[in-house]
């Protein structure tokens, strides 16, 4: 008898090693380990899309911070919009778009969810707008991290997703690629970021509805940086007329001039202009001699903005070569004084 005891004894602690051990493997290898709990504060969010920020794409809005019906980002500035819940990273128009820009995961994780299937058509009115209640996300993954941290995608492009849920991913694995599907009247990608379901910042990490002005500590990693943008003048051109605006957001603009053209017009593409910024055209000729300057103030705030300034044809023809533009936005803000550039170039021939 005692012998049979000893050996039930000898089982019941085996069996119990056995418990722990197994429940050790599972704190260990289970997606909330401890020991990983602060892998994104720790190893910081990635980009969401393959690009270089302030040259193939550009930050149009961020989250907006401010819990009354005002909206202010994290800089009390006015680059988002009343209840944005996210940060959208833009490319430069929709010819950009049909190459194909990788979406990828800012952070590695399991894939929980995965939506495709909606058309890439943007919003053009009230109508299309309302009949994307519930779907304002468009084709878009949702990826699980440590800790209770989960990033949001949305706005892919239909068919181009490549995960499925259930997929571990590991930071800038391919998610899809930037589309025009949802919510959205421009190709970009809009990232939400949740901590136990609360949206949080990442240029702070404070919650959405901390209001602005607080510091805190970036989620970003520093490479590549992700540095705030008060104002993005992002696309610029010349035309022989009026601009023709579709063409220009569709990536089919033609910037070569003929010597008939009947007019030399500026054009820029501006996300994040405010009431109150003057801008400044000036366009020189083939000699470097001063051919037009105009100004033109912004009444409103506007996250996108496209503005032109030209002057009518000389008699005869213009001069062959290269006509040199210069758009200049100048901002007064807390008592300091910012400006920003971008410059185009149009051949006559």
């Amino acid at each position: 008898m005692s012998m049979r005891l000893a050996f039930l004894s000898l089982r019941i602690f085996w069996l119990a090693r056995l418990v722990v051990v197994w429940l050790g493997f599972l704190a260990s290898s289970s997606f909330g380990d401890a020991g990983q709990a602060q892998s994104i504060e720790r190893e910081g969010l990635g980009l969401p899309l393959l690009c270089t920020l302030g040259e193939t794409c550009w930050v149009a809005n961020y989250v907006d911070v401010d819990p009354t019906e005002a909206a202010r980002d994290f800089r009390c500035r006015l680059r988002t919009y009343n209840t944005h819940n996210g940060t959208d990273f833009a490319i430069r128009d929709l010819a950009v778009m049909a190459q194909g820009v990788p979406v990828v995961a800012s952070a590695a994780g399991i894939v929980r969810n995965v939506r495709d299937g909606a058309a890439d058509v943007g919003i053009t009115d009230a109508t299309s707008r309302a009949q994307l209640a519930g779907r304002e996300c468009g084709n878009g993954v949702l990826i699980e991290h440590d800790a209770g941290w989960q990033t949001q995608y949305c706005h892919l492009r239909r068919g181009s997703l490549r995960v499925k849920p259930g997929q571990r991913v590991d930071r800038g694995h391919p998610l899809g690629l930037v589309g025009l599907s949802g919510k959205t009247e421009f190709p970009h990608v809009h990232l939400t970021l949740r901590r136990h379901s609360e949206v949080i910042d990442p240029f702070t990490g404070q919650p959405m509805r901390a209001g602005c002005g607080l510091t805190g500590t970036p989620l970003w990693r520093a490479e590549p940086p992700v540095a705030y943008e008060e104002v993005a003048l992002y696309n610029v051109g010349f035309s022989g007329g009026q601009p023709n605006l579709e063409a220009i957001r569709g990536g089919r603009h033609d910037a070569q001039l003929a010597p008939t053209s009947p007019a030399l017009v500026l054009w820029v593409e501006i996300f994040g202009v405010q009431a109150g910024d003057q801008l400044r055209f000036r366009v020189t000729d083939p000699d470097n001699i001063l051919l037009f300057a105009r100004e033109v103030s912004i009444e409103r705030t506007q996250a996108w903005r496209f503005a032109f300034a030209g002057t009518r044809a000389p008699t005869g023809t213009w001069p062959l070569g290269i006509y040199t533009g210069t758009v200049t936005l100048t901002r007064r803000w807390d008592g300091r004084l910012m400006e920003r550039s971008v410059t185009g170039i149009a051949t006559m021939r």
